[in-house]
């Protein structure tokens, strides 16, 4: 009995594939979703990894981390940020093209006291403090490098450029 209903449900799933194919445009169908949790600093620009040649991001002197600001908020006079650990990787022939994986699960980090934070305006970088970012919104992207010190408090952090 089981076996039928599995036989049929094989042959409605065919059936409505060969339908879709049939009466479905090349374009934009719904059941052509990414597969990947990948996201591209590009907003809304998706491609296939299969040809092109990528290697790690270079995190400048000092930084030890990629990460993707979820949050900010003030928790007992301290600022708290949420975030989500990232790799990323960036295309050896285009280095604007650049695509950032979560490497982890998402946790909640303090600053320490004094932590410089870089953000973008534009295309400069201005120094504002932690509790800024509770406050406001970034100009450019939710990505940055970081780095913690002895405690596991964020020390320093910057947003990171992609045109």
């Amino acid at each position: 009995m089981n076996h039928r209903y599995a036989s049929a449900a094989v042959v409605l799933a065919s059936a409505a594939a060969l339908v879709a194919t049939a009466c479905g445009s090349s374009s934009a169908s719904p059941n052509t979703a990414a597969s990947s949790p990948a996201v591209s600093a590009k907003a809304g620009s998706a491609r296939a990894t299969g040809s092109t040649a990528w290697k790690p991001c270079h995190l400048p002197a000092g930084y030890q981390h990629f990460f993707k600001l979820d949050s900010a908020k003030n928790v007992h006079g301290k600022t708290v940020v949420r975030i989500t650990p990232e790799t990323c990787k960036v295309n050896t022939k285009n280095d604007e093209d650049v695509v950032y994986t979560p490497s982890g699960a998402a946790k909640s980090l303090v600053f320490a006291s004094g932590a410089s934070v870089k953000v973008l305006r534009d295309t400069t970088t201005v120094k504002v403090t932690p509790k800024w970012l509770v406050s406001h919104k970034l100009a450019n992207s939710p990505y940055f490098y970081y780095r913690v010190n002895g405690q596991g408090h964020i020390a320093a952090m910057q947003e990171i450029y992609h045109p």
